[in-house]
Parts: structure tokens; C-alpha cells; sequence
């Protein structure tokens, strides 16, 4: 706007350009980041950051994106950041011939326009800082202690995706926009993200919002130098603010600050805010959190676990802090009630990019489909009466009924006997693999009743097992938690009921097993996403790790597998219709007969013989299938290598006269690095 438009013509344009316009072609919202109206022409000037577009999945889209604004009669004119600062004139002139091609916009192209050098920063990533005049001058309320850290931190000690994820935050911002939204897989780190942000991007104060106390405890942990592995100063590559002090940050909703007790002045004293969104509070107490912040104190929010930020607190927040920019991360595409997250979505790191960077285990799914056409559930209710549910459709149906769903049993336990004899064989098989380390399972439930039968049947398939739910004691909840946790525990499962859940990362959780329903993909994903960490192994490396999921085909669980293959770029149907083994090869195979393996087994195989699917008992079958298969995870994992040596290789070019071609280059940087 400042360099390219106000040059190029007549203020009085200012009536014809919407910024952030939203523009709907086929069922798909796109916001330009600017859009020019005239007479006959409908002009979309798009800001380009090479970070946010220099990947090959950002590549296709934005090809995509701008086929559909072509088909709806828009013109596309793209300038990327690094034109606008080095080659102003040239953009200025381009805009004007675009503009004279509209009767009403010609009449305001200046005739000689007066082009400025602009004070933009080299590297993009500070583009979305106030401008350097305004700090100077002192005109930024506030804020002083972010104005002088901002430059100081260090991209260095994060991740690939995690500095790509900033980038595209930075461009994000820089054009304009204000809800962003990251979606990145189990293990990519969404803590340092949202660290990193919150100083890169405040301008006042910062306010960091979690679902529970356990995300809210990793962020205290995060940006409080004292605790070991800290973000600010204590990420295995280095500090993020090397020779800076670290922010005053205030943690709500611990036993010594409730909100209730914290004046105004105090929260005022803080750099970073950190609470519970159950804390919010509506505004209307004198007590909420609401009630003590005005809109301008927060100037940028982080939303951790974003996949629930549609509830009535989330936006209430919102509401309460309009002029503020707002960075939602989630593990997740989708909302809890199945909807897309309500922001921009700038940056997305999938599954089979935790894979290939080894941060997470490879997900390796165990279908169980009975033979029998239904099966049948019944709910016990607080007067005896006893009703019968039978079927799938029927068990589904009560989906949104929790207080019938806590109440059912199965009738007929054939179905999880088969599921657990299933589950012994993945533990037994991940205890040959991992050993020393002790692999764990984690059981979802619909109700008390139901999770204290899966415990039991968990016993007689000689797996160790208890039930956890919120209506325990916090003393027995911990010492259950030990148990199970504790190596020297004597607990090799856990049944629980919605807890364990956002923010709870186990790595010798190996096997999964949802025993239960679920309404929407997010709260499948997440509960399978509570094993996916990878081990520190020191034999196995993350790449020969696998998480195993068991399903029950009865529970409709075929919709969100699905799901997880197509985000994941895989065939569904590679999954779903596996075909059938003999029955014979399954116990040769688990009783050590002819063909068996003495050990695991390949690398990567789990000790299963290298099988693709197997029969369990005459009365059903089971199904297996590897989510990714070698082949596609190390063509991921090289297709990063290259797009990041394609970014590193930009920035070289751009700082030398006479480059040397790209090949050249990779050659050159993996002799550097070793051959990595």
C-alpha cells in the first residue's frame, strides 16, 4: 500500500480497494489481499512471501487458487516481497499499466509517480514489525519490552517446520491478515511455534490461551528459563533469545493466581499472559479475565488445540480483543463439530511430514470386522430399566446422547475378545521391537461400566490393565497415572474416558485402541495422536517405529480412518480392502512356527512377518495396513530436502552476482553436511 499504491495513484482510489476480500468460487472462500474495483476490470494484487510459497504443496495451490479467481472474472496481479523492496519502480509501473485498462481507474493513475526507497527489512520475516520510524519516535503504546526483543530472536534452534510455519505467519501478517491458522501433526513442535510467534509478532502484550491444565503447564514450562528444555533458552539447537532477557510472563489458574485474586495492575506488569479458556469468564464478573483487560491491553493471541475454538468462550475472546491478531494451532483440519477451523490456514505440516522428519511414529491400523451382521450394546439405567441397542446404525445414532453412550456395556463381548487378542499380539510383538522399553496401550471407552469390562477383559488376555474417568479421586487418578507411566509400574494399560486427551504425549504408548464411537475425525485424531510421539530409542530409530491401531469396524470408525489416509496422501482403499490371509499363517506367524521371525523382524515390520493382513478366529477378521509405506515416506522425506535446500538456495542467489547453477549447489551443501 505505502510503496506500490500511494505512488502509483490518486488517493481518491482509496474507495475502491478492500483489503482481505473474501471472494467464494465453488464452495471455496479464498481473501484477497487486496482487491481494486473498476468499471470493468476487478483487479487482485496478491502479496508474495517465498517462505509461505516455495514448497511444492504451497506451488499447486496457489496455481489452483488463482485458476478459480480467473474463472470468476478477476485479474491476478502477484508481487512478492522481495520486488516491492528491491525493484519498487518497476512494480509501480506495472500497477499503472494494469490500471489503465479500466475507463474509471485510468482517471486516477498518476502521471508521474513519486517513487521512495522503502524502509523494508531484507528478511521478510520482519515485515510484519511497526515500522522503524513509528518505534523510534516512540509513537507504539506499550510494548517495550518487545520492540527491543523482536530482532534479537534467534530462527536458528528451530525446526524446519517450525521456522517454515513462522515464515508463513510473518507474510501472513505482513499482507494484512490478522486469524491465521497452523496445522501441524502430533510431534512438529506447535509449543516453540507458539513461543516463537508471540515474540516475533507482539506488539503490547501477548495472551496465550489451552484447552486444560496439561497444555497449560508445557506453556509455563516453555517460557520459564529455569525449567530444563525451556524454549527460550534451552532447545537442543541453541537459545532462541541468545543474550536477551525473557519475558515477564504470568501463569493463571495455578493454586497461587487464581484470575479472581489477580488485579488489573498485575496482569498489566506482564509481557505474556498464560491461561485456561475455562478461566475467560464472560466479562460480566468483576472476576473474569474479561472484566480486567480493555481491548487494546492484548494485541496478539495464541490458541492452542484450535480444533475446539468454535465454543461460546473462544468467542468471547475474540470478540473482547477485536483489533488483535490471533494465531490458532492444531493438530487437526477440522473442528471438534466437523466444520474447518474458523481462521486462515497458512501453514500445514501432515502426519507423513512428522514421519519423514522423525518426529513421529509411522501409524500402522489393525481393523477388525465381525462376521456377524450386528452387535448388540444395551444401557443400564439408575431404575433397573435395561435398554437394548443393536446394531451399527443404533450405536451410532446415540452419538450425541453422552448420557446414554456413559451408560451402554456390550451385551456380547465375542467382538472385544477379538479386539484384545489382536491388541496382545501388537504388545507383544512392540515388546520384541522396543525392548528394554515396556510398550504401553491406551484404551477409549464409552462409560464406567463399559471402560471396568475392557479392564477385565484386558486381564484374562494377560495385558495389566485399569480404568480412569473423571469421577475418581485427583489422588487416585495420580497414582494410577504412576502406575502406568512409571517403569517400574505394574500397569501395561490404561481404559480411560475422555481423559489422557489434548496435550498428553507417552511415547511407550505403542498401541491404541478407541473401543467407542466417535462424533467427529478431531476427537479420533486426537486420541489416536496420544501414542504418535517417537521413542529415544537407543537401538531403534524413528523410522523403525510404529503405533498400532485397533479398530472395531462396528463402531464406524471406517469414515475417519479414511480421513486419516486422505490428509495424509494415501489411498483409502489401500487400507479398507486389504484382502484376506489364511487363518493357519496367522499362528505360524504368532506362535513361532514354520516362517516365524526370531526377532522383530525388518526393519519397520513390528515383528509381523512382513504381513500385509491376517484372520483372527473363523468368527471375523482382522486387517492390517502400514498408513505410509517406506517408499512414500522417504519420497517425503527427500521432497522436503529439496524444498528447503530450494529456500537456502534463494537466499544465496540473491546475495551473489555470478551463482552457481541449483544442482551444483545441493551437491555442494550435502558435501558440507555429510552426505545428509
Amino acid at each position: 500500500m505505502r510503496w506500490v499504491l500511494s505512488p502509483a495513484v490518486d488517493a481518491a482510489i482509496v474507495q475502491r480497494v478492500h483489503s482481505q476480500y473474501p471472494v467464494t468460487v465453488q464452495e471455496r472462500t479464498y481473501r484477497l489481499d487486496y482487491l481494486i474495483a473498476g468499471e470493468t476490470l476487478q483487479l487482485a494484487v496478491e502479496l508474495d512471501g517465498f517462505a509461505f510459497h516455495s514448497d511444492r504443496a504451497a506451488f499447486t495451490y496457489d496455481r489452483l487458487r488463482q485458476n478459480d479467481l480467473a474463472a470468476a472474472g478477476l485479474t491476478v496481479l502477484r508481487f512478492s516481497y522481495d520486488a516491492v523492496r528491491t525493484d519498487t519502480a518497476r512494480c509501480v509501473a506495472q500497477l499503472q499499466a494494469m490500471l489503465r485498462r479500466d475507463p474509471l481507474l485510468a482517471a486516477l493513475v498518476t502521471a508521474v509517480p513519486l517513487v521512495e526507497v522503502p524502509d523494508m527489512a531484507g528478511d521478510p520475516m520482519r515485515a510484519a514489525d511497526p515500522p522503524r520510524n513509528a518505534v523510534q519516535a516512540g509513537l507504539m503504546p506499550g510494548g517495550a519490552y518487545f520492540d527491543g526483543v523482536r530482532c534479537q530472536v534467534d530462527r536458528g534452534p528451530l525446526r524446519s517446520c517450525q521456522d517454515e510455519a513462522l515464515a508463513a505467519l510473518a507474510n501472513y501478517y505482513a499482507s494484512g491478515g490478522r486469524h491465521a491458522a497452523t496445522v501441524m501433526a502430533v510431534g512438529a513442535g506447535k509449543t516453540a511455534l507458539g513461543v516463537a510467534a508471540a515474540l516475533s509478532f507482539t506488539r503490547r502484550r501477548a495472551l496465550v490461551v489451552t484447552p486444560g491444565s496439561v497444555i497449560r503447564g508445557t506453556f509455563a514450562s516453555a517460557l520459564d528459563p529455569g525449567v530444563p528444555g525451556n524454549v527460550l533458552y534451552g532447545l537442543a539447537g541453541g537459545p532462541l533469545l541468545p543474550g536477551t532477557c525473557p519475558p515477564a510472563t504470568l501463569v493463571l489458574d495455578a493454586d497461587e493466581q487464581q484470575i479472581s485474586r489477580v488485579s488489573r495492575e498485575r496482569l498489566l506488569t506482564a509481557d505474556v499472559v498464560v491461561t485456561n479458556f475455562h478461566a475467560l469468564g464472560t466479562g460480566e464478573k468483576s472476576g473474569d479475565l474479561l472484566a480486567k483487560l480493555e481491548p487494546e491491553d492484548v494485541d496478539y493471541i495464541v490458541v492452542d488445540e484450535a480444533h475446539i475454538a468454535a465454543s461460546a468462550s473462544y468467542q468471547r475472546l475474540f470478540a473482547h480483543f477485536p483489533g488483535a491478531r490471533t494465531l490458532l494451532m492444531s493438530a487437526c483440519f477440522t473442528r471438534l463439530d466437523g466444520k474447518p477451523i474458523d481462521a486462515d490456514v497458512v501453514y500445514r505440516y501432515r502426519l507423513v511430514d512428522s514421519v519423514a522428519d522423525g518426529s513421529a511414529k509411522n501409524l500402522r491400523a489393525h481393523r477388525f470386522a465381525p462376521e456377524v451382521a450386528s452387535t448388540v450394546y444395551e444401557a443400564v439405567w439408575p431404575d433397573g430399566r435395561r435398554e437394548q441397542i443393536v446394531g451399527r446404525d443404533a450405536l451410532l445414532s446415540v452419538l450425541g446422547d453422552e448420557r446414554k453412550l456413559a451408560r451402554i456395556t456390550a451385551q456380547s463381548e465375542a467382538p472385544i475378545r477379538q479386539v484384545m487378542a489382536v491388541t496382545r499380539a501388537c504388545l507383544d510383538a512392540q515388546a520384541k521391537l522396543l525392548a528394554p522399553v515396556r510398550p504401553r496401550v491406551l484404551f477409549a471407552a464409552m462409560g464406567q461400566a463399559h471402560a471396568e469390562q475392557v479392564a477385565r477383559i484386558a486381564e484374562e488376555h494377560g495385558i495389566p490393565c485399569a480404568t480412569l474417568h473423571h469421577s475418581m479421586p485427583a489422588s487416585a487418578i495420580a497414582a494410577t497415572r504412576r502406575r502406568f507411566e512409571s517403569d517400574a509400574g505394574d500397569l501395561e494399560g490404561i481404559v480411560q474416558l475422555r481423559m489422557l486427551g489434548q496435550g498428553y504425549d507417552f511415547p511407550p504408548i505403542t498401541v491404541v485402541v478407541p473401543l467407542r464411537p466417535y462424533g467427529s475425525f478431531g476427537e479420533f485424531y486426537q486420541f489416536v495422536g496420544r501414542g504418535v510421539r517417537v521413542l529415544r530409542h537407543p537401538h531403534l530409530a524413528p523410522d523403525q517405529q510404529y503405533l498400532d491401531v485397533v479398530c472395531h469396524a462396528e463402531l464406524g470408525l471406517e469414515e475417519h480412518l479414511e480421513a486419516l489416509c486422505a490428509d495424509n496422501d494415501m489411498d483409502p482403499a489401500v487400507l479398507l480392502d486389504a484382502p484376506l490371509i489364511d487363518a493357519d499363517m496367522l499362528e505360524t506367524v504368532f506362535d513361532g512356527g514354520d516362517g516365524a521371525q526370531d526377532d522383530a523382524g525388518p526393519a519397520g515390520d513390528g515383528g509381523l512377518g512382513g504381513m500385509d493382513a491376517f484372520v483372527l478366529y473363523e468368527r471375523g477378521r482382522v486387517e492390517e495396513r502400514v498408513i505410509h509405506g517406506t517408499d512414500r515416506v522417504e519420497a517425503r522425506r527427500a521432497e522436503r530436502e529439496k524444498q528447503l535446500l530450494a529456500q537456502r538456495y534463494a537466499v544465496y542467489a540473491q546475495s551473489t552476482a555470478a551463482p552457481v547453477p541449483f544442482e551444483q549447489f545441493v551437491e555442494y551443501m550435502r558435501r558440507l553436511t555429510g552426505g545428509k
